[in-house]
């Protein structure tokens, strides 16, 4: 079959603009702007332990975003609030209680191809934590009383996960895969995924 040059011009058209289409380029006009400022809003499945406590939860956030250099790099403040409970927690003590978490974090795309990037994100907070611990007696027979108990942790956070950012679009999707949190010497707040979304104004 013969291609005319016209059929032979829409071809390349087409070959051209298809993958503009299905991978739009990078997000220039909305996340790549310089010094952009967005909100972040995130829901986490996550298990803390700390200093006796111990329990899952569904940390719901909010926070505060810069970007930085093309919106490679971002920095951000947050807070996130959640009850825990030791559900399925069978060789401790029953405890009933909330951790509230500020953090301020940054993140980097360590690989960005169009819209999508691999995110690294890196910070510190803290985290407090008080609820009601209930009495327990082991399987020896030891006696451990309960009562009202609040904690505070400072912490250290690490994570990684994937970035959607579409070109023309305000919002931005993040997935925060595991393992990744915040955590010290004697307490973990680690989230088995997290998923978030920024919007930008």
């Amino acid at each position: 079959m013969k291609i005319n040059i016209f059929q032979f011009k829409l071809l390349l058209l087409l070959f051209y603009c298809i993958p503009s289409i299905a991978f739009p380029q990078d997000s220039t006009w909305v996340w790549c702007s310089k010094g952009g400022s967005s909100l972040k809003f995130f829901i986490s499945i996550s298990y803390q332990e700390g200093n006796g406590e111990m329990g899952f939860g569904i940390p719901f956030g909010i926070g505060y975003q810069k970007q930085y250099y093309n919106g490679r790099f971002r920095i951000h403040a947050t807070i996130q609030d959640a009850s825990f409970m030791s559900l399925g927690i069978t060789d401790a003590p029953d405890y009933y209680y909330r951790v509230s978490t500020l953090g301020l974090h940054s993140d980097i795309d360590v690989l960005r191809y169009y819209s999508f990037s691999i995110v690294l994100s890196t910070g510190v907070g803290g985290s407090l934590s008080r609820g009601i611990k209930s009495e327990f007696w082991d399987m020896d027979g030891n006696y451990s009383s309960g009562g009202y108990f609040a904690r505070f942790y400072p912490t250290v956070y690490l994570a990684y996960g994937i970035r959607i950012a579409p070109r023309k679009s305000k919002y931005a999707l993040e997935i925060i895969l595991p393992p990744g949190g915040h955590a010290n010497n004697s307490f973990y707040l680690l989230h088995a995924i997290r998923v978030g979304v920024d919007y930008k104004f």
